[in-house]
Formats: C-alpha cells, structure tokens, sequence
C-alpha cells in the first residue's frame, strides 16, 4: 500500500509518535512518502530509504508567519493555505491508499483533499498552533469527522463519546537504554519541556551557581545566567549522555504553557526519566498532581516547592534518593510503555483498521 504521512518536522528515527508510525508502516514493505508541511524554501526531496521518501510542501511566496495566524480572519487563512496547496503541484495524491496528518498546520492540507484520512493527534490543538483561536479547535474537529480514524495520544477522557469509534488511544513510549550507577560527581541539571518558566530557572541558576543547567529542546534565551546551557535540539546520542549524567531532571512548564497542557498525561520524557532513576521535578499539570517518592516523580506548584525540593536533592546526594535500582511496582507502570510493547500494539491497531 502507499502512505502519505503529513507532519510539520522532517522524517528522523526518534520516539515521536509520527516517525514510529512512518517507520513501522515501511518496515511492513508499504511505500512512505513523508511530507513536511510546511517550508518557507522549497528543498529537495530525500530517499531516507527503500521505502521512506522524504517530500516538501513550501510557502511559494515566503509570506506566512505563525503571528500571521492572530491577525488574519479564518477565511483568509483557508485561502492562503489553499493556496500553497495549489502551487505545490509535484505530488499526485490519488495514488496513495491513506493520508496519515499529524495536528497542527497539516490539519489544512487533510482538510482539502479527499483521500481517506488517519488523524494522528500527537497534541493538543494549543499547542499545535501556540493558540487558543476556536477557529483551530473547529478545523481539528471537522478533521475527525472527515477522518476514518483517530489514533490520539492525548488523555481519553476529555472527548466527546460522538467521536468514540473513531478514537484509538496510543502513546508511542521510550527507548530505554543501560543505566549509569549512581555516585556521580558532575554538578548537572537537566531542563527539559516545551514553553518553559524562565523566571525559575534563572532563579535556581543564581542561588546554585556551582551547579550547570542544561536545556534541551528550545533555542536560546537572552538575559540568562552564565551557568545555564541553551542545547536546542539533540541528535539522539548527545540526548543520551546528557541525561546519564544530570543529577535530576527538571520541567518546569510555563503557567501559560500549563493550560495547554489539561489534555496530557505522562510523556515519554517523564517514562525515560522515571526509567533511568534520576529525581524529577515536574510542574504539576493535567493529570500528574501528586508527588510519587517510589518513581522519584517529585510534583511542584510554586517556585518556593521547586526550590525546596533542589535543596533536598542536593543535600541527599549520598542517600538512597540516588540509588537508581527500580522497584517492582514501578517496573510494572513503565513495561506497557517500553517502545517495543508500544510497536506490538500499533501493529494491532493498524490490522485492525486498515482492508487485508
């Protein structure tokens, strides 16, 4: 069969719930084209292998920005995006049995074709767009009712029961990789998450001057104290050693960024995290409220909080707080979510939807 999976990012081996996808429907001798959705610069397309291509839609006249998105009416934005679709005119999309779009902007391009849609949900519709807008959350639902299915990997509760033979739960999981025995002797933090409180975080990096934090995953920030390191994006490997060597993780989510966030469960950050022992920090959101001292899982809901408990961390070193051995009840809350068992479960979920 021939795919047509949409997304924002480019095609890479990573636990993302789209790339997992991609990956397993070519391993299965069907034929991937994956799509980025879009470029301001057209590049061109990539063989990944065999049976991944890697394709590219662009924005012909470099014009659209995502501030564009407050400012212009809905129908305009239909219009314009109707437009890119139209001028990008290298891809016959009748030849492909399934279109699979990911949330956020490729939303537009499942909107206006015809083919038979799988929706993969891999965000809330928030932070997809970084916006509130009821124009975003209306293109999403008439999506679902365009699509033959929905494989979400958002919290089940929060959908209407209209949707619910077309919603099909699945969370792509970790990779797990070997642990590293505690005592360690570098002085590291880990910050991880999406739109981050920065206020904290230059907080704790001034009273712990001795101490580097490393963020991963967002571009640099100005006016910032000179032990915080801005990674951005790692390669997976980098990614590893970083997170082998911290002393604790920490996600300290933007209040803003928390409201986007009552549709989310665990992540496979906070999975790995748990997975390799090490104390996390979590700003309490959606469904993760409570401290769990088994799992390490250390839950904050004010600035002081956080600061406490980094104190505590600090003052343990030596204490069985870093002890990084699981127990069993925990072995038995991250094993449904180990990445191979989550593979077993996507291989069912696609026999069962997809014509023999």
């Amino acid at each position: 069969m021939n795919f047509l999976v949409v997304s924002d990012r480019e095609y890479k081996e990573t636990s993302r719930g789209i790339d997992i996808i991609t990956n397993f429907l070519s391993s299965k001798g069907n034929y991937v084209d994956h799509l980025v959705f879009f470029r301001r610069k057209l590049l061109p397309e990539k063989q990944i292998s065999k049976n991944i291509r890697q394709l590219y839609f662009c924005d012909p006249i470099k014009f659209y920005r995502s501030k564009i998105q407050f400012l212009f009416p809905g129908f305009l934005l239909f219009i314009y995006f109707k437009f890119i679709i139209k001028k990008n005119t290298s891809l016959d999309f009748s030849k492909y049995n399934f279109l699979i779009i990911e949330s956020g902007h490729p939303i537009y391009l499942g909107l206006n074709l015809d083919n038979k849609i799988i929706y993969r949900q891999s965000d809330p519709i928030e932070i997809c767009f970084n916006s509130s807008r009821k124009l975003y959350k209306k293109m999403e639902n008439k999506l679902i009712e365009k699509s033959q299915f929905v494989i979400s990997a958002l919290d089940s509760k929060y959908y209407d029961l209209i949707y619910k033979n077309k919603f099909i739960f699945w969370h792509s999981g970790f990779i797990p990789f070997e642990r590293k025995q505690y005592p360690k002797t570098e002085k590291l933090f880990v910050i991880l998450g999406g739109e981050l409180d920065w206020f904290l975080i230059n907080k704790i990096a001034k009273q712990y001057k001795n101490y580097h934090f490393n963020v991963i995953g967002i571009r640099g920030k100005i006016f910032i104290q000179k032990n915080i390191n801005v990674c951005g994006y790692l390669d997976y490997e980098s990614y590893k050693n970083l997170l082998l060597s911290a002393i604790a993780i920490i996600i300290p989510f933007s209040n803003s960024y928390i409201k986007k966030l009552k549709q989310v469960d665990f992540t496979a950050k906070i999975y790995l995290s748990i997975y390799l022992g090490i104390p996390i920090l979590v700003k309490s959101y959606g469904s993760i409220l409570r401290t769990d001292f088994e799992k390490k899982l250390f839950i904050f809901n004010n600035n002081n909080e956080a600061r406490l408990i980094i104190d505590d961390i600090i003052n343990n070193i030596e204490s069985k707080l870093f002890n990084n051995n699981l127990s069993d009840s925990t072995m038995d809350f991250l094993t449904p979510h180990l990445s191979s068992n989550c593979l077993k479960e996507l291989e069912i979920i696609f026999k069962s939807i997809l014509p023999e």
